[in-house]
């Protein structure tokens, strides 16, 4: 079983991965999240590594897999999928830990583009949409909780209180929606004023 994890928000992350891995779960992180935990001690695989592709395009490019995605919205107990699992060898993931990449200050037009998050919302809807198996966590305020939930579950996310993972989807997909609002806002700010964004 693994955990992934790609934040910007590092607070509390390594505490988090540690918890994880004395829990059985393995540890696949982006570069920064990754080098992070591997200084606290703890082994991460990079993400790349999982899905055999490495970041492209500057980092651009990074989680878009189905090594990735597959191992999030894999339906465990459902034949079709598990038929998928044994045939492609995609990994089992029972927790993302994601948050996303900052915006540029209101009045700022250098790198917006560039700053948007796709990776990241994508993730995080996969696992929320999947919550029945995966805990999409967004918020670091709730990993105490999803430890705690995890060691009464024996570590299997789909045996956590299905109210608390509900609960977490909803906090997930409220995430997402908030971000998108942050980039239509300030995307729509720089069509008003004529800014013109260079292909990034």
């Amino acid at each position: 079983m693994y955990a992934v994890l790609s934040v910007t928000d590092k607070t509390g992350i390594t505490e988090l991965g540690a918890g994880l891995s004395r829990l059985g779960l393995r540890l696949v992180a982006t570069a920064g999240t990754a080098g992070l935990l591997r200084e606290a001690g703890l082994d991460a695989t990079v993400i790349g590594d999982l899905s055999g592709v490495p970041e492209l395009m500057g980092g651009r490019v990074r989680a878009f897999h189905p090594s990735v995605f597959g191992g999030l919205l894999y339906r465990r107990g459902n034949p079709a999928d598990e038929a998928d699992v044994r045939r492609h060898g995609v990994p089992r993931i029972d927790v993302l830990v994601c948050n996303f990449r900052d915006l540029p200050p209101d009045g700022a037009s250098e790198g917006v583009l560039d700053s948007i998050d796709v990776g990241g919302p994508a993730m995080v809807r996969a696992a929320a949409k999947n919550h029945a198996d995966v805990l999409p966590v967004v918020d670091p305020a709730d990993y105490g909780a999803v430890l705690g939930a995890l060691t009464a579950a024996g570590g299997r996310a789909g045996a956590t209180d299905p109210g608390f993972r509900r609960r977490l989807a909803v906090k997930a997909f409220a995430r997402t929606a908030a971000y998108d609002r942050s980039v239509h806002r300030v995307l729509a700010r720089l069509a008003q004023t004529g800014a013109e964004q260079p292909r990034t």
